[in-house]
């Protein structure tokens, strides 16, 4: 199960106000490339939003009450990438952009008690 998004600053500025984080590394591109960045990077649990999407979508009202995950951020997201999120069968987890890997894991349902 996949899912395909394409990231833009209007995102990235949207979900720093909802989670209160004000890094200017996520607002301002000349600061974040002085970084080493090619731009602005994307909040990590923006992107590991999309996992949990797509967890929901696949295992539904399950996933709120047994659902687990264990995830490293590997690589950055910049305005402009479409980052792909995907979920194995074998519950592993990966997102990437064109240039690479940005979050790797596991995500799953623990067992029924």
């Amino acid at each position: 199960m996949n899912r395909k998004i394409k990231i833009t600053q209007p995102m990235i500025d949207r979900y720093g106000v909802i989670n209160g984080d004000n890094d200017i590394l996520h607002y301002d591109h000349d600061y974040a490339v002085q970084r080493g960045f090619k731009g602005t990077l994307a909040h990590g649990l923006m992107v590991l939003g999309y996992a949990v999407e797509l967890a929901t979508r696949k295992w539904g009202a399950d996933w709120h009450h047994r659902g687990e995950l264990e995830v490293r951020f590997v690589g950055p997201v910049i305005p402009g990438d479409t980052v792909e999120v995907d979920i194995g069968d074998d519950g592993a987890l990966i997102a990437k952009v064109e240039t690479g890997n940005t979050m790797v894991g596991k995500i799953g349902l623990r067992p029924a008690s």
